[in-house]
């Protein structure tokens, strides 16, 4: 079989023969859920109630910078440094607010904003996927990998979703490991192994079982790239087609810079990116266990027909 092929409905049906899942795991923001509107327009919103007026635009150009220098400054969130989370999003909030003097108020509110529906929704396409999941196929694991820190947890319970990925939880904070170090992908799956020990057939070999892992996120290298080098089968969620898999007669991805790809996070909304993938039906797929999909609803034609 020759890769890549563009794949369809049809050609799945008739051609494509996938085992279940055993484990499936998901990266969270912009995989599970999106901001309900642009990140740094939210920012706007709240420093106008405290006199601050300054525009989105401006505050999504100096974003990518600010954010790069904190992570170096700050890595994992602060967590080695003595930070928890919300000081560490204080100190985001205030360089990037900069020269103004951004009180203590406005950083709460923005923080209290960003924990739940006024500023998250969940994708249709993941609601859907994880009732049928638990409600027909509650054999199945169900997790989270992300790089991100325990503030998320409070968001996903917000959000009406941490429920369904009950102890598989795994946030770079808390686990110190973070994608693409496919050593998080190692962590996750002994952890996993532990708590279901009857996942893994005494016959089967490790690298066998772990083609019936599948890691699902929106992000090349950390997410496609770095679950396919730990030996996961994996699939990249491109519902806006950043990475140009999509385009007429064209199988390589386009290159997407750190700088790129930050402002692609902070900049857009649920209804626009919906709108754009919700009636998407064609695929990618680059090698055996590696797929690049427009939505979950292909996801679940690939394995639950």
């Amino acid at each position: 079989m020759t890769f890549p092929k563009k794949i369809s409905p049809a050609h799945w049906l008739k051609h494509l023969k996938l085992a279940q899942p055993k484990i499936i795991t998901f990266d969270a923001y912009n995989t599970l859920y999106c901001t309900t509107l642009p990140v740094m327009e939210q920012y706007s919103d709240e420093a106008k109630k405290c006199g601050i007026n300054v525009t989105a635009q401006v505050l999504t150009e100096s974003f990518p910078t600010i954010f790069s220098n904190i992570k170096e400054k700050y890595p994992n969130y602060g967590k080695s440094e003595g930070l928890n989370a919300d000081e560490w999003w204080g100190i985001l909030i205030r360089d990037i607010f900069e020269p103004h003097k951004v009180p203590k108020e406005m950083i709460q509110n923005i923080l209290k904003r960003f924990e739940g529906k006024q500023a998250y929704a969940v994708y249709p396409d993941v609601l859907e996927l994880l009732q049928f999941l638990k409600e027909q196929h509650p054999e199945v694991v169900i997790g989270i990998i992300s790089n991100t820190d325990p503030k998320v947890y409070r968001l996903l319970e917000n959000l009406d979703i941490l429920k369904y990925f009950e102890n598989f939880t795994y946030f770079s904070y808390d686990l110190e490991l973070s994608k693409p170090d496919i050593k998080i992908f190692e962590y996750v799956l002994d952890d996993i192994i532990k708590k279901r020990p009857n996942l893994l057939d005494d016959k089967e070999s490790l690298s066998s079982f772990k083609k019936k892992c599948w890691h699902v996120g929106d992000e090349l290298k950390n997410d496609l790239q770095c679950a396919h080098k730990a030996g996961w089968s994996n699939v990249l969620i491109d519902r806006t087609n950043n990475h140009g898999y999509f385009e007429k007669d064209k199988f390589i991805s386009s290159d997407v810079s750190e700088h790129d790809l930050s402002i692609q996070k902070v900049d857009q909304t649920m209804c626009k990116i919906w709108e754009l993938c919700e009636h998407q039906d064609s695929g990618l797929q680059l090698d055996f266990t590696s797929f690049i999909l427009p939505n979950l609803y292909t996801f679940r034609q690939l394995f639950f027909r």
